[in-house]
């Protein structure tokens, strides 16, 4: 099914600046040196509708000065967790009375559905600042008991200090809010470099930021090229911690690069997720959550259900009713508030998924989707169709390697421990995984046995990414997750004397 395009009378457009969007800078919005910018360009069509000032290593110095002095001279470092809730708080309704035109820019930017935009996106940027806001107030030191009577200790929870967070381009609004809010809830300082390829909105929401009363450097956002941007802020000693969210190779990179200065890192990484659907599974329940955890998002999520392990008495049932899920979904403008599939990324990206396309039709069978689509408008565009690949085998290059697009493979098992040694049957790879069962006693033994840093049962993704953060396994993850890899701790002893009163 097609949404149709929104027709070329949108009012909306008007909400992009035809300036050129700067970077955030030491409390001002400022141009990049030597007036560089690069194109916005939306995967709706592959047009450029908008240009983004381009930093350069000298912009990045410039960004890391003044979060250094944000934190270290400046009365950001000496703010109590209650005044940081406050300007949380009012980031928060920022965002809430700019939420239009957010998911506005989201979606013609990312290629995301403007109405997934406003269930999902802005519910849990405004969820996370909430939250992060009162979380602050939360943080507790312990006290241990000494062996020497005449000590008394104390443990300090305190910020790391200037920290960088590269986002990735599949989800740049709600994980920079949310990496954000935390980073600031712990009392950091913030340079924030958006994915190039999904600028756009954060850059509009560091324009919003300055209405936060924010001191000047708390919050630095610097767009350009990974090379560059990332490179010198991975390099800077200036930094105390780098964070991304993004693949495996570069968060190998990244560690490589931080290793000279020894700074902090965290690295929120890819999948190849499995899925267990068990033969007493309610099909119902087990279809519908596994088209949305293949599918969500076009399949450019990290935790996307990529990999589908049916066990054969109900695979041939399974195989068809997901078929049918997928060939019903609306794939078409991300304008459109009826779609439910946007374009991937970009034209780039969704050559490297048809790539995976092609070799799907030599590994198993496509029971839908794989076929280019030939209407105007989606033929324009980055668009690829929900594509179900059935009876590939465990080592196949479509059921081990991270496609990132709307690609789910389907393979039969017969029992439990066949199950089990398919799905941990990657070397690199141990984000999610999820399994289908009536019974307690099956879901336990899966859930203890899969080698996975979250565990979904009778249902996909996670409701509580604040309340508790999923660490991945393997290469999925390194670094810790939450508000407490943004802290360090430091411990105190006081050597006290008996009272001379």
């Amino acid at each position: 099914m097609v949404a149709q395009a929104q027709p070329t009378t949108d009012s909306r457009w008007v909400w992009i600046s035809e300036q050129v969007y700067p970077l955030l800078i030491d409390g001002a919005l400022v141009g990049a040196t030597g007036e560089s910018a690069f194109p916005a360009v939306s995967p709706r069509d592959n047009r450029a509708v908008a240009r983004i000032a381009q930093a350069s290593a000298a912009d990045v110095a410039l960004a890391v000065a003044a979060a250094r002095r944000a934190i270290d001279d400046g009365p950001w470092g000496r703010t109590t967790a209650k005044d940081r809730g406050v300007h949380l708080l009012r980031i928060a309704d920022l965002i809430e009375q700019h939420a239009d035109e957010l998911a506005f820019l989201e979606s013609v930017d990312a290629g995301k559905p403007i109405s997934s935009v406003h269930y999902s996106d802005i519910t849990i940027s405004l969820d996370s600042l909430r939250f992060f806001a009162g979380r602050a107030r939360m943080t507790r030191g312990v006290a241990a008991e000494m062996a020497d009577a005449s000590v008394i200790h104390h443990e300090f929870i305190e910020p790391l200090g200037v920290v960088a967070e590269i986002l990735p381009w599949n989800g740049p609004l709600w994980t920079g809010v949310q990496r954000l809010a935390a980073i600031l809830a712990a009392g950091n300082t913030a340079i924030v470099k958006p994915a190039q390829m999904a600028s756009l909105t954060f850059m509009r929401l560091a324009q919003l930021l300055l209405e936060a009363d924010l001191p000047p450097g708390v919050v630095n956002v610097v767009a350009g090229s990974g090379s560059v941007v990332g490179e010198a802020l991975v390099r800077d000693p200036g930094v105390d911690m780098i964070s991304l969210t993004g693949g495996i190779e570069t968060g190998s990179q990244i560690l490589a690069a931080a290793a000279p200065t020894v700074k902090r890192v965290s690295l929120e990484l890819g999948g190849k997720n499995p899925n267990l659907v068990f033969a007493d599974a309610n099909l119902d329940q087990a279809v519908f959550w596994s088209a949305l955890g293949a599918f969500g998002n076009t399949g450019q999520i990290c935790v996307c259900g990529s990999r589908i392990l049916v066990q054969r008495a109900v695979y041939e049932e399974f195989a068809e009713r997901l078929t049918a899920a997928a060939s019903a979904m609306v794939v078409g403008d991300p304008l459109d508030p009826a779609t439910q599939l946007g374009p991937v990324i970009a034209a780039s990206h969704a050559a490297k998924v048809w790539e995976y396309v092609d070799i799907a039709r030599h590994e198993g069978r496509l029971t839908t989707g794989g076929e280019r689509y030939t209407d105007p408008f989606r033929a324009a565009g980055a668009f690829i169709p929900p594509t179900v690949v059935v009876d590939v085998t465990p080592t196949c290059r479509v059921a081990t390697e991270e496609i990132f697009g709307p690609v789910v493979t389907l393979l039969p098992f017969d029992t439990l421990d066949e199950a089990l040694s398919i799905a941990n049957d990657t070397t690199n790879y141990g984000l999610s995984a999820g399994l289908f069962t009536s019974s307690v006693d099956t879901a336990w033994a899966v859930a203890r046995r899969l080698k996975a840093g979250q565990v979904y049962v009778n249902q996909w993704f996670s409701p509580g990414v604040l309340e508790a953060p999923g660490h991945g396994y393997r290469r999925s993850g390194y670094g810790g997750v939450g508000i407490e890899k943004y802290t360090q701790r430091k411990e105190v002893f006081f050597r006290v004397s008996e009272p001379s009163i």
